[in-house]
């Protein structure tokens, strides 16, 4: 009995949920609860969760990939959190429970309603009220409801809780006809425009100056006092369908945002739609994250170990990797920009029995891992050895370093560094594939199909990722690329990217297919898939989406092969990685630029020189350049180098604060390595 004793308290201290006394919380089951009663119970949860888990929601607005999210995050945060609910689902009782934190009710006209596009329909007044809410510690609520008690006051003061201005005086009474949103003869879009003109002008600066919300508005939004915007645009990829009207607007945001943070990465919650605007964001310094889902709030404040070292049994140590004769076959599972996936389970698909029988990669967003760091625990503790991990689609979320302006690129260079390591991540998945013209112009901002790939790679070396996945089609498919900075890998029209897998047996044929006339060591990125529950149904609606144990019965199809299949190995986005590099040749370019990488050194001293050294094999008269990370020469010098160890000082105090790259050149040779000033 001691011994199990014993060994139960070590598995509590090792997947870190031992702690000595319970958290208390109120679970508010919305199941069936009224649309305004969920809206009322989010923006309390955003304001009694900031600075303690106080409220949970149960079926108040959950992910639609996967509809046992918060019953699954229930069930661990009291298993592995020690939280002990107690459940409500009386609205009342729970205004009533929480009545010492919330200042009373903004009311709105609930009957107003607003869509950008057909199928999409929102109580624009109410999403305001909501949005005031969160400033002001209150909630919204229908000014017909005669039932609920709660005080309703005429007017509030908005404090600013971010630059120490004086509080405004603002009316509580949305609904009241002398607004001008309330004018009878616009129509519901010139209605819901001139309230958002109003917050504009009269709340924006007093919302968080670091992240805004778009789209329908959650707890997350209430919580951390974002401004919220309900605007998209009529079509899904058509990008000249947002408005102008519209994007002015979000604009307005982005400004405020830029110039309260000059040169730092914004960060835009909710959805894009078209999403190809995602690139416009990254243009105006922000990364974006799909939330369209509730319970962020509690899941960012919820105590996690802050000592934790993110380790996981798939990481791999380069040096144990032995490079053998064979096919080496990854299969990643895809969304994991999105929030939906990382909250969700990876859409239930991480809850699977057969999770861990294979090698597979699971990508994830690691700006949510950095928010809602008890998530990210729960995943590297319950992680296999088979559970690769993959940045997906960039370290900031999903955002486009080769759009980013170039002031903000050190401190995107500096928080994706940051995020790899921390999470020891090595590899990174991106792909832009929007623009069906190629190249657009959207407000000044360049849309492209394609990746700058000088950019990408030069923004993957800063950064340390080790490789990185792309799909792009102006490069060959099932490609290493070396001579872009940092290592790529391209994937692109052969079937790969949301492959038809409904049909086990051709999906197979279509991989061996691949491998059978390849000369091995030979790699295959063979599916970017969605990743299911395993009860999920696969056909002619969802024929890009995989279970596990259909993927597992895949790579059986494969490994029975009688041409390929015992030459075939499934492998892990991290062994997939360390594989390429120890394929490449001692004379390829990767190893010509790691081995002169050991032979340039360069940083900056106290007195603000740029101290150089730089071993030379013979006398040489030397060029030194230093470069901007879009490749914009900055300045240049010449030098006379001896042979031995050679020692320069440059001036570098005209420099502004980044990173650069430092080349130097010779008659017979070239070196480059980036510092960071």
């Amino acid at each position: 009995m001691c011994r199990l004793l014993q060994t139960l308290t070590l598995l509590l201290l090792t997947i870190g949920i031992s702690r000595a006394e319970p958290i208390q919380a109120v679970l508010y089951n919305g199941t069936g609860a009224p649309l305004e009663h969920k809206l009322a119970s989010m923006t309390l949860a955003g304001i009694v969760n900031r600075e303690a888990p106080r409220l949970y929601l149960l079926n108040v607005y959950e992910t639609w990939s996967y509809n046992q999210t918060d019953e699954s995050w229930r069930d661990i945060y009291q298993q592995d959190g020690n939280v002990v609910f107690t459940e409500i689902s009386d609205f009342q009782q729970l205004l009533d429970h929480f009545e010492n934190d919330i200042n009373g009710a903004i009311t709105y006209d609930p009957t107003l309603t607003y869509g950008n596009f057909p199928g999409q329909n929102f109580r624009w007044q109410a999403e305001v009220a909501a949005m005031l809410g969160g400033l002001t510690d209150c909630i919204p609520l229908p000014y017909t409801d005669n039932t609920t008690v709660i005080y309703r006051p005429d007017s509030l003061w908005v404090p600013d809780h971010f630059h120490g201005k004086e509080p405004i005086k603002v009316s509580a009474k949305l609904e009241s006809p002398l607004h001008p949103w309330n004018n009878a003869d616009l129509d519901q879009e010139q209605r819901y425009f001139q309230i958002l003109n109003w917050a504009l002008e009269t709340l924006l600066d007093r919302t968080n100056p670091r992240k805004f919300y778009l789209r329908e508005i959650t707890d997350w939004a209430a919580s951390k006092r974002m401004f919220q915007l309900n605007l998209a645009g009529t079509e899904t990829l058509n990008f000249y369908s947002l408005s102008d009207e519209k994007a002015e607007k979000i604009e307005t945001v982005m400004s405020y945002l830029r110039e309260s943070h000059p040169d730092e990465i914004f960060n835009v919650y909710g959805w894009m739609r078209p999403e190809p605007l995602v690139q416009w964001i990254s243009g105006w310094g922000g990364s974006f994250h799909e939330t369209l889902l509730s319970n962020l709030s509690w899941h960012h404040i919820f105590p996690a170990d802050e000592n934790y070292e993110y380790q996981r049994p798939s990481a791999v140590n380069s040096d144990d990797v032995e490079l053998e004769n064979k096919h080496y076959v990854l299969f990643i599972g895809s969304e994991g920009d999105a929030g939906n996936w990382v909250v969700g389970f990876q859409a239930g698909a991480w809850h699977s029995a057969a999770r861990g029988n294979v090698p597979i990669g699971w990508g994830f967003n690691l700006h949510m891992f950095d928010r809602f760091p008890f998530l990210a625990q729960y995943y590297y503790n319950t992680a296999t050895q088979n559970d690769g991990f993959i940045a997906v689609t960039h370290p900031l979320g999903y955002a486009y370093s080769d759009m980013f302006p170039d002031s903000f690129l050190p401190d995107a260079i500096e928080q994706s560094a940051e995020l790899l390591s921390r999470y020891n991540i090595p590899s990174v998945y991106a792909y832009k594939h929007y623009n069906g013209a190629g190249v657009s112009t959207y407000r000044g901002i360049v849309i492209s199909n394609n990746y700058d790939f000088h950019k990408l790679g030069s923004f993957a070396e800063a950064t340390g990722a080790e490789l990185t996945f792309l799909f792009d089609p102006a490069l060959q498919t099932q490609r290493v690329y070396t001579q872009f900075g940092g290592l790529l890998y391209n994937h692109v029209n052969d079937e790969t990217f949301y492959a038809n897998v409904t049909d086990l047996n051709l999906a197979a044929q279509r991989i061996t297919s691949k491998l059978v006339n390849q000369n091995r060591p030979n790699f295959l990125l063979a599916g970017y898939q969605r990743f299911r529950q395993d009860e999920t149904n696969i056909g002619g609606n969802n024929p890009a989406d995989i279970t596990i144990p259909r993927l597992e019965t895949l790579m059986n199809l494969i490994k029975s092969d009688p041409d390929i299949g015992d030459k075939v190995e499934f492998v892990t986005p991290e062994k997939f990685t360390w594989l390429i590099h120890k394929s490449l040749t001692q004379t390829s370019v990767e190893s010509i630029a790691k081995a002169e990488k050991n032979n340039l050194h360069a940083f900056v001293n106290p007195s603000g020189e740029l101290q150089v050294r730089f071993h030379s094999s013979l006398p040489n008269t030397a060029k030194l350049r230093v470069f901007d990370l879009s490749g914009k020469e900055i300045m240049w010098e010449q030098w006379v180098l001896t042979k031995g160890e050679n020692i320069l000082w440059v001036n570098i105090k005209h420099l502004t604060r980044g990173i650069y790259l430092l080349n130097i050149t010779g008659s017979d040779f070239t070196q480059t390595v980036r510092f960071m000033k």
